[in-house]
């Protein structure tokens, strides 16, 4: 146990009594439940061996199938086939989420990608329910030629409000039932490797979006769009082109109504599309955002460094007022700059982040020890934010349905059972 400004959780990840699942679990309601065991899904080719050691087999070492785990045996449960449209052009990457499609059972979501040759990118994307026993196709989406730009993550969340979620990219947005909602290829979207959905205007009705681009041969940086129907609100353009790698949504100005946007080209308050800050080498770096201390402004996560910004005293982002540091506790990040999974997982409202040792033989769980006035249902109550922290690809911060932040108003009560009611 760790002194000092956070608590430090140490789990011995050969030891499975002692894991914990991160997972959220779901009976058949879009109410949540928690329960003691848990199935996982994942995509598996020819040869794979299952925690129980048997083997799994295919036709060939291109075809794959979509497997749900037991979660405590590893052992297989089920499986079903990968859909075939594109496998002539070699196996596909897959990255798995799970959401409310109808508004009432949880599906398991796939994204499905691979090369064309040495060109583009075939993508599909399908979506499967699972019943305890069988896994059974909804539908499939395939991009073909329709211009739907893609990015390096997907959400899954409800932009309309009608109670059934919709499966967003970065530059196009599915309905539930597999129908191409909107592209913004007609902006002038092409792929970009960050994106977010929030109520990041809670003045404006509904869901917004904030997206970075990549290369875009416009010079277009950045942009800021109603989620529901993919109308532009605004967008910032430069000189050439430019790949712009990060962009980062929060409440950070407690000066400035709403949410702030920023990636490379300063620190934006989202709904007047000014700059909070006019010095645009003073905007923090735009990696993951966190919520950790008692007030309701955002604080930054940045490789393994938790940081506050102060619009008061604004500083370069090396130079940001440091909370934590995870390697002052023997903690290495996961993968490059980020940690294994930043989420609200042991209750209130702040965040956990969870890192391993140098050895990659324990799980190090950081969690708050700062008080706050404010009382709110567990992020993980609500439904956007639960779909997030199913999902996999470039790691980005998870957000609820509802604006949080300075002056914001009380949520909704999340609609939440206990099984057997």
């Amino acid at each position: 146990m760790a002194s000092g400004t956070a608590t430090d959780h140490r789990l011995d990840s050969p030891d499975r009594s002692r894991r914990s699942d991160l997972r959220p679990h779901h009976d058949g309601r879009r109410r949540s439940r928690a329960c003691g065991r848990a199935a996982r899904r994942r995509g598996v080719a020819d040869g794979v061996v299952f925690g129980d050691g048997t083997t799994h087999r295919e036709q060939d070492d291109v075809r794959q199938s979509i497997a749900v785990l037991d979660g405590e045996t590893g052992a297989l449960r089920t499986a079903a086939p990968v859909p075939a449209d594109y496998l002539a052009d070699g196996p596909m990457y897959a990255r798995f989420g799970v959401g409310h499609l109808d508004g009432v059972t949880p599906s398991l979501v796939a994204y499905l990608k691979n090369r064309v040759g040495n060109g583009g990118f075939n993508l599909a994307i399908g979506a499967w329910q699972f019943d305890g026993e069988d896994l059974t196709q909804e539908w499939r989406w395939l991009r073909g030629d329709q211009d739907a730009p893609d990015g390096h993550n997907t959400r899954i969340i409800d932009v309309d409000g009608d109670g059934k979620d919709e499966i967003v990219e970065i530059g196009f947005v599915l309905n539930g039932d597999g129908t191409l909602r909107y592209s913004l290829a007609d902006a002038g979207i092409v792929h970009g490797d960050r994106f977010h959905i929030a109520d990041i205007d809670p003045q404006r009705p509904g869901l917004e979006g904030y997206g970075v681009q990549q290369d875009n041969p416009s010079g277009l940086r950045e942009y800021y769009y109603d989620a529901a129907d993919g109308e532009m609100i605004w967008q910032h353009f430069g000189d050439g082109v430019a790949d712009v790698g990060r962009g980062m949504v929060g409440d950070i100005d407690p000066r400035f109504p709403g949410m702030e946007v920023w990636s490379f080209s300063g620190l934006y308050n989202a709904s007047t599309d000014e700059l909070t800050e006019p010095d645009t080498g003073l905007a923090p770096w735009p990696q993951l955002g966190l919520w950790w201390d008692g007030d309701l402004t955002m604080e930054l996560l940045n490789d393994g460094k938790f940081e506050k910004w102060d619009p008061e005293n604004p500083r370069p982002s090396n130079s940001l007022r440091r909370l934590l540091r995870n390697s002052d506790y023997g903690a290495v990040n996961a993968h490059g700059v980020n940690p294994a999974l930043v989420g609200d997982i042991l209750g209130d409202w702040r965040e956990e982040v969870v890192y391993t040792n140098a050895d990659r033989d324990e799980l190090i769980v950081f969690t708050t020890d700062q008080p706050t006035d404010t009382r709110l249902y567990t992020l993980a109550h609500n439904p956007a934010y639960r779909n997030a922290m199913t999902l996999h690809g470039y790691l980005q911060s998870h957000h609820v349905d509802y604006f949080l932040g300075h002056g914001m108003s009380t949520p909704p009560r999340p609609a939440i059972s206990y099984v057997g009611e």
